[in-house]
């Protein structure tokens, strides 16, 4: 009985030793559903699977951009979160051109464009070319108003100085996505050119703004298919 005793304790510890592993490994699976968290926005009231979540102190041209997923289980986590730039005036429903807010709200994202390739991007995506012809309208007098076209700049349908030629901001439209703020329909005077693009180290005139790579990261990630939109708001 000795000897069994002698041989029983080492299986005994092996067997705690056993559980308790068991209890950290599910411990660690449990933490990693928790991660992310709560989504800071009704999932409700989003049309899709994709939200791009930006958020600044009131009045502030400094905030935080996440992106949050719904995954294959319906759980919503975060993704990404990282530094942003925003308006100079911080993020306001009173955007207007001529300000310098990022308008609150929430709204979609459809589209991308840029003066690099982004051969992996999901949504649409438009090449600027170096010949400089293409253009965002900012012109409120111009039927064009808040839509992007093509001209040379001495044949343009609208005033070149009152918009933005996406050929020549450097690095900012290295890529960029298209907010749809005011664009379905457009309202003149209610702002425009609304995009997340490549931030230059400084406030924007109303876009947000991110390291190159987040930007990247989005083209990449975003799919029509999930109806990605944008919630932009201050905290």
């Amino acid at each position: 009985m000795a000897d069994d005793g002698a041989q029983g304790r080492p299986l005994r510890r092996w067997v705690v030793a056993g559980i308790a592993a068991t209890v950290v490994v599910l411990g660690v699976v449990a933490a990693t559903w928790l991660v992310g968290g709560r989504p800071p926005f009704d999932p409700n009231a989003v049309p899709g699977t994709q939200v791009v979540w930006v958020t600044a102190p009131s009045g502030a041209d400094r905030g935080t951009l996440e992106l949050w997923e719904r995954n294959r289980f319906r759980r919503w986590e975060r993704t990404l979160a990282v530094p942003a730039w925003v308006g100079a005036a911080g993020i306001s429903r009173e955007a207007r051109e001529g300000a310098t807010y990022t308008p609150e709200g929430t709204f979609a994202l459809t589209e991308g464009f840029g003066r690099l390739p982004a051969d992996d991007t999901k949504l649409p995506y438009l090449p600027v070319d170096p010949s400089n012809t293409w253009w965002w309208v900012s012109d409120t007098e111009s039927p064009l108003y808040n839509q992007k076209y093509r001209c040379a700049e001495g044949d343009c349908p609208f005033d070149t100085t009152r918009s933005e030629n996406l050929g020549r901001t450097d690095p900012q439209y290295n890529y960029a996505l298209v907010i749809d703020y005011n664009r379905f329909p457009v309202v003149s005077h209610r702002g425009s050119a609304f995009f997340v693009h490549v931030e230059a180290g400084k406030p924007t005139a109303g876009c947000v703004a991110v390291a190159a790579e987040v930007v990247r990261t989005l083209l990449s990630t975003l799919e029509p298919s999930r109806k990605p939109v944008i919630g932009m708001y201050a905290t």
